[in-house]
């Protein structure tokens, strides 16, 4: 008998986050963070420094991402967008030190 169902298979953070979010993410975390990236591969939840990390990297993102009058283009707003389903996913009052 087969236990390695896909179904059986826990979620890990980056199969957690909706789909239009998952390829900026990941597209961001394999140019500044692959470290971080590899951790949410294989993760089902992320740490409170990972989650800091991640800010920091989507937050930099983020800010390099604005058009006329300082008002976010079409990809900075699915950056932020992503970053905030991240933070509504994870609130760092649900995450730990470790």
């Amino acid at each position: 008998m087969n236990t390695n169902r896909p179904e059986a298979r826990a979620s890990t953070v980056l199969d957690s986050l909706r789909n239009r979010f998952q390829p900026i993410v990941t597209s961001l975390l394999e140019k500044h963070d692959p470290e971080l990236l590899a951790a949410f591969r294989v993760q089902d939840k992320p740490t409170l420094d990972q989650q800091e990390a991640m800010i920091d990297v989507v937050g930099d993102a983020f800010s390099e991402h604005f058009g006329p009058g300082h008002e976010p283009t079409e990809q900075g707003k699915l950056i932020d967008d992503a970053l905030g389903a991240f933070l509504t996913r994870w609130p760092s009052e649900d995450l730990t030190e470790d």
